[in-house]
């Protein structure tokens, strides 16, 4: 056994040891900017010598990839958990912690933007569309069997509740909940490691969007399997481990195609003398590529679509985009599919009806904003 005072030396010189390395470490980075970044005094006076400084120290900083992966080990290996914001499942599935956690800001931001969604569709409605609504229901609700986690009463009961004031307020709406539902036993509807659902699901729901508009479709398209890729799904951002640490990284996607088999459409569409009947928004459930949703939906509506779909921005960002383009207003656009995650209602969202006297924001809601009742199936 080491004596007490050996051991508190050795701790000290070890210690000693590990910030020399660091601090070696960080002379080939620093000494190397300063080498080859010119003008370094001039951005100094400007201030952007440091942010750049700090960004290269970053990109070449030796230790800073084993120390992100071990303490990722260590996190993961001693409490099967990752950074803040990704929940670890069994059989390495990943869920958000954005699915798990209400509370009474969360009761407050669905009231605002359940009101904004009927103000919304108000407005597309005195346009002359007809909107349909796809709310993207939460993983965990798919695959409640891999996460043994708690959910808040108030996160349990939200899909219900927003079905519920889509109806109060005469809003028509697609059952994505029981769409995914029943094809699961067909495989995995929501991707392992990332918060998107799959092509299966994506495909799913484009069939029940079909079914509840009922176009006569003017068009042939059909679909085709391209490859199947190596994915590495969002949620891993926040698991960071070391190769063999942790979920398996990489899950199968399969990849697909589009085309529209009738030659007119294709003329049409070179010259610009066409536009398609339908509008999708929504966020970037639709507008990857990856889950090919809006693919889907030419192949099941015949129709082509108009993508108005914005990653990472929300789904009011998209519909506002939508209103402010020509396309709200041409009444060759007759049909608007805007689909919603559920999570997202929850979050603080910049409005699309500012105006307080707008009359659409005097309609009455019904129970929308008083979030009362519970949701009957889609129609």
């Amino acid at each position: 056994m080491i004596p007490m005072k050996q051991a508190s030396l050795l701790n000290g010189w070890l210690f000693l040891a590990v910030i020399f390395a660091g601090f070696l470490s960080l002379l080939y980075p620093v000494g190397h900017f300063f080498v080859t970044e010119p003008a370094a005094w001039q951005q100094f006076r400007q201030g952007e010598l440091v942010r750049k400084l700090e960004r290269r120290v970053d990109e070449e900083f030796v230790l800073r990839k084993p120390s992100i992966a071990f303490w990722a080990d260590t996190s993961f290996l001693l409490f099967k958990a990752g950074r803040p914001g990704v929940l670890v499942g069994e059989k390495d599935w990943l869920f958000s912690r954005e699915e798990y956690y209400y509370d009474s800001r969360s009761e407050r931001f669905l009231a605002d933007n359940l009101a904004q969604l009927a103000a919304t569709v108000c407005v597309l409605e005195g346009l002359g569309k007809q909107v349909l609504l796809v709310p993207v229901p939460a993983k965990r609700r798919l695959y409640a069997q891999w996460s043994a986690r708690p959910v808040s009463t108030g996160m349990d009961a939200l899909y219900q509740r927003i079905t519920g004031a889509l109806s109060d307020s005469h809003i028509a709406w697609v059952d994505t909940l029981g769409l995914m539902q029943r094809a699961a036993s067909q495989g995995a509807v929501f991707m392992r490691t990332d918060t998107h659902w799959s092509p299966l699901g994506a495909q799913v729901v484009a069939a029940g969007v079909a079914l509840n508009l009922s176009l006569p479709g003017s068009h042939h398209y059909e679909t085709r399997e391209l490859r199947v890729e190596p994915y590495e799904g969002d949620l891993l951002r926040y698991l960071p481990t070391s190769e063999g640490v942790g979920p398996v990284r990489k899950e199968p996607l399969m990849r697909y195609e589009t085309a529209a088999v009738d030659q007119m459409l294709d003329a049409q569409a070179l010259l610009g003398d066409d536009l398609p009947p339908v509008a999708l928004v929504g966020t970037s459930y639709s507008a990857m590529d990856e889950w090919h949703f809006s693919g889907f939906l030419k192949q099941q509506l015949s129709e082509d679509v108009l993508v108005y779909a914005l990653e990472a921005q929300g789904p009011f960002a998209a519909m506002r985009e939508f209103l402010d383009g020509p396309a709200a207003r041409d009444e060759r656009v007759r049909y608007v599919l805007w689909e919603v995650p559920e999570r997202a209602l929850i979050q603080s969202m910049e409005p699309i009806v500012r105006e307080e006297h707008h009359a659409c924001m005097d309609r009455d809601t019904g129970h929308a904003a008083e979030l009362a009742g519970v949701g009957s199936p889609g129609r």
